[in-house]
């Protein structure tokens, strides 16, 4: 097998790299899809239960928050969903959103030994730049009133990849030439499982602080078409953003219609 067959993203490769992880864990894997979320939640509304990852090399509707589109162009990123269903929905979207930061940052460094820094709530950056997304949506099974689905998706700009010129001076590539993204997929799996069947445990709370790129520094929120301005200065116990506004008072930023942006260094 040559370099160029074993970074290819295919259905055996994901096997291989999972491995005994693999093991009640339904695999897909498509070579173009609209979007991994979407495939997701057709899975349920086709009356899918249990866990999935499903995974593609390229994605012609890549979804990110509040509407906007994630750029996946063929053969470069890691662009999947982790698929859940719970009897307990204990999972909110805040807090699995930032558990899954945490993941993928835990993923990158183990892989490559790279520390990507993770924006509030859903982005990972490095150098300035940003290399992941990430859009988590819950919602109900359609014919069992006592289960619910959590679909977390993730994009990652991981091999070489040339950007346009209105990306290029936002977004980036992880830049990993040696480490398929299959391996990558099933890292982020290893690390993000755990809290989806024991979403108590908070321990992954010190990494998401200690990585966070935003506290400490002044920052700017629209919420409702109205913006903000305050200092950032915690995270709570569920992953919602502690930030003092200009009038003194602790603001909980839950995301919802929210945009953040860091202003300047404290």
């Amino acid at each position: 097998m040559n370099d160029a067959q074993r970074l290819q993203l295919t259905l055996p490769a994901l096997e291989r790299e999972m491995g005994e992880d693999a093991f009640g864990v339904c695999l897909y894997v498509y070579d173009k899809t609209a979007s991994t979320n979407l495939s997701a939640r057709q899975l349920v509304m086709d009356g899918f239960r249990g866990e999935a990852i499903l995974a593609a090399s390229e994605q012609s509707a890549g979804r990110g928050r509040l509407g906007r589109t994630f750029y996946s162009p063929a053969g470069c990123g890691a662009y999947f969903s982790i698929l859940h269903t719970t009897k307990e929905p204990r999972h909110t979207v805040v807090r699995l959103t930032s558990a899954a930061a945490v993941a993928v940052m835990r993923a990158i460094r183990t892989l490559t030994g790279i520390a990507c820094g993770i924006k509030w709530v859903n982005d990972l950056y490095l150098h300035g730049k940003k290399v992941c997304g990430i859009l988590t949506e819950a919602l109900p099974d359609p014919n069992d009133p006592i289960l619910s689905h959590v679909i977390v998706g993730i994009g990652i700009n991981w091999h070489p990849a040339t950007f346009d010129e209105e990306l290029a001076h936002i977004a980036a590539s992880v830049g990993v030439t040696d480490v398929s993204r299959a391996a990558l997929i099933a890292e982020v799996w290893r690390e993000l499982s755990p809290f989806l069947n024991h979403p108590e445990d908070t321990s992954w709370l010190d990494d998401y602080r200690k990585h966070s790129t935003v506290l400490d520094k002044e920052v700017l929120w629209i919420e409702n078409g109205t913006a903000h301005h305050g200092i950032a200065v915690g995270i709570d116990e569920e992953g919602a953003l502690l930030v003092e506004d200009e009038a003194g008072t602790l603001q909980a930023l839950r995301t919802g219609e929210i945009t953040l942006r860091v202003e300047q260094e404290r």
